[in-house]
């Protein structure tokens, strides 16, 4: 056999164990939840994905494993129970954000501050797939922070704002306003809800983006946001601006929503926000 056939079926041999291996880290993150049994198995896709980040040479093949590494960090930040360990999956989070950003040719300390001239040179640079890796990272950094900000504390956060917020207009300006069932404006509307007004929160402005993720996210004839988080935000935004005929509207129509019509791929969250609809209704008399 020749030295070019022997590389050919060793690399075809290579190939295919990375492939078993990405397909395993799927199969285990698609099983997340928020019980033990969830967590490990998030935990356990976590652990693939950062085998095969150690072992893959492509700069976009990889940049692909890092922000679904990221994914499942940000997931055990919100499932994990004590708050240490939290706040050290969303700091993972936020690094291999970060390596994703320095990939595709950005400074992940200034992502936040793109100018309309830097965005305009990305989008010609890098093809359709790069961009896309680079608006995920951008959108795991900045939610991830976010969460790293509440964990922290308001008053020792507070100057880490303009950097989750500037990330979430940039996905805009960038032209994917519409990621994961519009996230940017579920992040903005979200922190303008959870801030006093002292720090900048402010409610109207929470309604205008909530509202906004939606009602630019609802199910095919029906009341209610794909994305169960859209309807639980927008319905305590509106609730708390004395608006509780529609609140309670939105959490009636999103628990008696056919749970199939909801995002695929997001059943966890959904089953999550689910749970918090329901202690919503509970508290509102519903």
């Amino acid at each position: 056999m020749s030295k070019i056939v022997m590389a050919l079926c060793l690399l075809l041999s290579i190939n295919g164990h990375a492939n078993e291996k990405a397909k395993a880290a799927e199969d285990a993150y698609a099983l997340r939840d928020y019980t033990e049994a969830g967590i490990q198995n998030t935990e356990t896709a976590a652990t693939i994905y950062v085998e095969l980040i150690s072992n893959e040479a492509d700069p976009v093949v990889k940049s692909t494993y890092q922000t679904k590494l990221a994914s499942a960090y940000y997931f055990l930040g919100s499932a994990l129970s004590k708050k240490a360990e939290k706040k050290a999956a969303h700091q993972n989070a936020m690094d291999v954000a970060d390596q994703v950003m320095t990939t595709m040719g950005v400074d992940s300390a200034k992502a936040h501050e793109l100018t309309d001239a830097e965005i305009v040179s990305l989008k010609n640079s890098l093809d359709d797939e790069s961009e896309l890796l680079l608006v995920e990272a951008m959108y795991s950094k900045g939610i991830s922070l976010a969460q790293w900000g509440k964990l922290n504390g308001i008053s020792s956060s507070i100057g880490k704002l303009p950097e989750v917020l500037g990330l979430m207009e940039k996905i805009e300006a960038l032209g994917y306003a519409d990621i994961h069932e519009y996230g940017p404006y579920r992040t903005i509307g979200r922190i303008n809800f959870v801030l006093p007004g002292l720090f900048g929160g402010d409610l109207e402005k929470s309604e205008d983006y909530l509202k906004d993720a939606t009602m630019k996210s609802l199910a095919p004839g029906q009341r209610y946001s794909i994305n169960g988080y859209n309807n639980v935000y927008f319905a305590e935004t509106l609730y708390k601006r004395g608006k509780e005929t529609q609140a309670k509207a939105i959490i009636k129509a999103f628990r008696a929503a056919d749970f199939t019509t909801l995002a695929v791929g997001n059943e966890p969250e959904n089953r999550e926000a689910l749970r918090v609809a329901d202690g919503l209704a509970a508290d509102w008399g519903i």
